[in-house]
């Protein structure tokens, strides 16, 4: 999150008018909403795809899975393809 919110200020810190800082910005984040490391409905029937579609926008990393089955370890790594 410190990422993005690093990026949002340089949008705002940027060159331009106001108006058009704030349109790039509001571009942005509906953009960034999309994304699940930004959002998302945890359950435990869509966990695979969640847990996938992190691993897949480098919200997490295979180290962060350490404390999971080896199964599943080896599950994310194949379908992420690492």
């Amino acid at each position: 999150m410190d990422k993005l919110n690093k990026e949002y200020i340089e949008i705002l810190s940027g060159d331009g008018k106001p108006s058009e800082k704030f349109w790039t910005l509001e571009k942005r984040i509906k953009e960034d909403k999309k994304d699940c490391g930004v959002q998302c409905e945890m359950s435990r029937s869509n966990q695979f795809y969640i847990m996938l579609s992190l691993l897949n926008e480098e919200a997490i990393f295979m180290e962060d899975l350490e404390d999971f089955s080896d199964d599943l370890k080896e599950i994310m790594q194949h379908f992420a393809g690492l």
